[in-house]
C-alpha cells in the first residue's frame, strides 16, 4: 500500500500548485459478506437478512485540464454487512425424510485505506463521466464466525461513474468492482457445520458521494 500512497502524495504535491484540493464524503451499498460454495444450499428460500451499508470520508487533490480533469484521492472506508444463507442438513437416522432446513447468519466488518486515481471526462456542462483504478489495502476486520487470516490486504479494483459540479460542491455515484476475487475459508461458523464453505469479501459497491472543494485562499495567512 505504500506505492499507491506515496503516489497520492507525490501527484498532490504537484496538483494543488495548478489544481485544488478538498474533502468528500460518501454512503456505501456494498455486496460483500455472503456465505458461498455450500453444497445444500436453498436457493429460492425467502430470507431478508442482506444488508451491506457504510461510509467513507477523505481527501482529494484536482486539476482541470479543460474538457479533462484528473483527481487522486485518499479514502478511509467503513464497512459492514449482515447475510443470510439457507441450507439442508439430514439427522442422525441419514433419511431424506428427516431433512431440515437450517439456516446461517454472518455479520462481517472492515476498515480499509482506499487510493482511487481517478480520471474524468466533461461531457455537458456541470455533468461528467470517470474512470480509473481504485488501490486498497484493509487495516482491520471482524466477524461472527472464525475465519482464515487474510493473505492479500492489497486490493485493486476498477472504479466508473459521474458526477455534478456546481461550483465547489460535487455530488457523484459511482460503481466500484474489486479484480482480485477474494474469499476467506469458514473455520468455525459456531458450531454450524458448512462443509468447507467461504466468504465472498470482493468488493462489488455502489456509492454516493459529495465533495467540496475547500477555496484556494483558505490556507493563507491574513492580514
Amino acid at each position: 500500500m505504500r506505492i499507491p500512497i506515496l503516489f497520492f502524495l507525490f501527484t498532490s504535491s504537484l496538483l494543488v500548485a495548478q489544481g485544488n484540493i478538498g474533502v468528500n464524503f460518501g454512503l456505501n451499498d456494498d455486496n460483500f459478506g455472503s456465505i458461498e460454495n455450500i453444497k445444500t444450499k436453498v436457493d429460492d428460500y425467502n430470507l431478508d437478512l442482506k444488508n451491506s451499508t457504510g461510509f467513507q470520508l477523505g481527501l482529494f487533490t484536482e486539476i482541470d485540464l479543460i474538457t479533462f480533469y484528473i483527481r487522486p484521492e485518499i479514502n478511509l472506508i467503513f464497512s459492514k454487512s449482515k447475510n443470510g444463507t439457507a441450507f439442508t442438513s439430514i439427522g442422525n437416522s441419514n433419511s431424506i425424510l428427516n431433512e431440515s432446513i437450517n439456516i446461517a447468519e454472518h455479520t462481517y466488518k472492515s476498515t480499509d485505506i482506499q487510493v482511487p486515481i481517478i480520471f474524468g471526462y466533461k461531457i455537458l456542462g456541470p455533468v461528467s463521466l470517470f474512470a480509473g483504478p481504485t488501490f486498497k489495502y484493509n487495516l482491520s476486520n471482524s466477524s461472527n464466525f472464525d475465519l482464515e487470516d487474510i493473505k492479500d490486504k492489497y486490493n485493486l479494483s476498477i472504479l466508473l461513474g459521474t458526477r455534478v459540479k456546481v461550483r465547489s460542491f460535487s455530488l457523484g455515484l459511482r460503481y466500484e468492482r474489486g479484480l482480485n476475487n477474494n474469499e476467506l475459508l469458514i473455520v468455525n461458523a459456531n458450531g454450524i457445520d458448512l462443509d468447507n464453505a467461504n466468504i465472498d469479501t470482493t468488493t462489488n459497491k455502489l456509492s454516493l458521494n459529495i465533495s467540496y472543494d475547500i477555496p484556494y485562499d483558505f490556507f493563507k495567512k491574513k492580514d
